[in-house]
């Protein structure tokens, strides 16, 4: 009998046979009709999110393909959160539109449909973004009229009410500006002009919850750190107002703004060896340098790849898709030019008294312990509470901790591991500039002063860079005064050779020269787009933020590398 008279009789001669044999059949058509299922499975596609930033109310307008002509059980989901039935305008498969509701946050919108889900796209609220206002000039603009003063002079932190006309109903990205007094000129000059006066202008600092309301004639709001003796101006965004004099009261002392330098500073982010499950994204949040009086503005020349958004919670949004693994690397490169100013303080400590101004948010914050400062530590407190003894005056119990912390501990000049508690300094005596700068300000907490943890770079006599850290407390009638905990306690860097820093110890309580860079004033608490997303942290870096990158699901895994900003250029 040949092999197919053999087959044939054992399919006669054992029923279990064919009934194992017509089972493995069936499953490979199954398993043959899932797989052309799944290659031939329409994924929805976004183009465009028009307006990608919004407001609840605002229409918005998906562009892309493969939606399906009806929605029928497809959805669009924004951070998370599937939109109700009411909010579709219309659904077809190349445009959707619908009204944004009341409860919508920033995050990643995504169309899904019965078979599949979109690669995200971002959108964000308007509310928490400084878009600038065109200038346009078909606009009806109305010019902001001053008319009256609540005090001709006022200290630093004061509440200044403005009254007058045409200011705005809404704030929006209106401001309050106050005469600066860079390089001195002000004061040294012969002859004050309202043109000297209106050349060096600082706006009211959101940050710190300098506005306390606005309305469109009355404005109540706080004299801002570094606001010097000169004029006052509204300005709407469409036009300024005419300057109105004001003095401001230096009883307290006074800090001047000096030796500016001018640098061109420039970092990048690498993301490679992307593995995906599925078409995946991955979120990079760059840090943008800090506007303050030391660090007046600053001008984005080069970013590269354009990022998706320019200034959301200070920071650049990247946002790269992958849909396969391991694809070239991606480089993400920002290039600024910003202007940093020396800070040189002249206390006159028998004038600070304790504060008044403790309901104001920006105390409450700098005050209470938070994921970066442990001001809240039991051990903490009851070496705060031995340092400054019975003294009163905030700005001497902040010298007293300050000399303390240079006596008893060693800056490292190599960085600790970035898991590190920087609560090790108490205990171990020794630690590195980020130990030195987050416990300073702990202790000054835990004190009862108003304090934050500064990051960013500091400048070598090279131009090589290093990430650092450093600190400011808060005095009622004076402002932010910067102090240097690890370079005023030794730490080894290449100093430049100028001005009046030869003291490292004296010269780093209340001043701060301007190869200081910064780019946190405080901890930055950020929230994820989806709270699926995984989640990245840069410790002991440059800036103090809680997220630098975050990952869809669908990234199983890929490598970062952030630099170090690079001085490109000094002038």
């Amino acid at each position: 009998m040949n092999s197919s008279g053999k087959i044939s009789y054992s399919f006669r001669r054992y029923p279990l046979l064919r009934w194992i044999l017509g089972i493995i059949i069936l499953a490979l058509i199954v398993c043959a009709i899932f797989l052309f299922t799944i290659k031939t499975k329409i994924v929805p596609e976004i183009d465009s999110v028009t307006p990608p930033v919004g407001s609840p109310g605002d229409v918005v307008t998906i562009s892309g393909r493969n939606f399906g002509n009806e929605r029928d059980m497809s959805y669009v989901e924004i951070a998370g959160t599937k939109l109700t039935a009411s909010s579709y305008l219309s659904w077809n498969d190349n445009i959707i539109r619908f009204v944004l509701p009341d409860s919508v946050q920033d995050g990643l919108v995504i169309v899904g449909t019965r078979d599949a889900r979109s690669a995200p796209a971002l959108f964000a609220n308007e509310i928490g973004i400084p878009v600038p206002v065109e200038n346009n000039t078909a606009l009806s603009a109305t010019k902001p009229v001053i008319n009256y003063l609540s005090s001709e002079k006022a200290a630093i932190g004061d509440i200044l009410v403005i009254q007058g006309s045409n200011f705005g109903d809404t704030r929006n990205q209106s401001k309050v500006y106050f005469t600066a007094n860079y390089n001195n000129k002000i004061e040294t000059a012969d002859l004050t002009n309202i043109v000297l006066l209106t050349e060096n202008m600082i706006a009211a600092n959101e940050e710190d919850y300098d506005y306390v309301s606005w309305s469109d004639t009355e404005i109540k709001v706080h004299v801002p750190d570094g606001a010097y003796s000169g004029v006052v101006i509204v300005d709407n965004k469409k036009e300024r107002s005419e300057p109105k004099a004001i003095t401001i009261s230096q009883d307290a002392g006074v800090k001047s703004y000096i030796n500016k330098k001018i640098y061109l500073l420039q970092y990048t982010a690498d993301i490679a060896d992307v593995v995906v499950s599925d078409i995946a994204s991955i979120t990079l949040r760059c840090p943008l340098p800090y506007v303050g009086i030391a660090q007046p503005h600053y001008e984005m020349t080069e970013v590269t790849p354009a990022p998706v958004l320019q200034n959301y919670q200070n920071n650049l949004i990247h946002q790269v898709t992958k849909n396969k693994s391991n694809t070239p690397k991606t480089v993400f490169s920002q290039t600024f030019v910003l202007p940093v100013y020396e800070i040189n303080s002249s206390i006159k400590a028998e004038k600070i008294s304790a504060y008044k101004g403790s309901d104001r948010n920006m105390f409450t914050l700098a005050l209470r312990p938070d994921a970066l400062v442990p001001s809240g530590d039991e051990k903490l407190i009851e070496l705060a509470g031995e340092i400054v003894g019975k003294e009163k005056n905030p700005y001497k119990k902040a010298k007293l901790i300050y000399d303390y912390m240079c006596d008893n501990y060693k800056v490292l000049s190599k960085l600790r591991k970035n898991d590190a508690n920087p609560l090790d300094l108490i205990k171990d005596k020794k630690g590195d500039a980020y130990d030195f700068a987050v416990i300073y300000t702990a202790l000054l907490r835990a004190s009862g002063i108003p304090a934050v943890t500064d990051a960013g770079i500091l400048v070598c006599q090279d131009l090589m860079t290093q990430s650092h850290w450093w600190c400011e407390f808060y005095i009622e009638k004076l402002g932010w005064l910067p102090v240097d905990p690890a370079i005023g306690g030794g730490l080894d860097y290449k100093k430049w050779a100028e001005g009046n820093n030869s003291d490292s110890r004296d010269y780093y309580f209340g001043n701060l020269d301007s190869h200081h860079i910064t780019f946190s004033h405080g901890w930055n608490q950020l929230k994820p787009f989806s709270l699926d997303n995984k989640i990245v942290q840069q410790p002991r870096s440059f800036a103090l933020q809680s997220i630098w990158e975050e990952a869809s699901e669908s990234t199983v895994k890929y490598s970062s590398y952030w630099s170090v900003p690079v001085v490109k250029g000094v002038y």
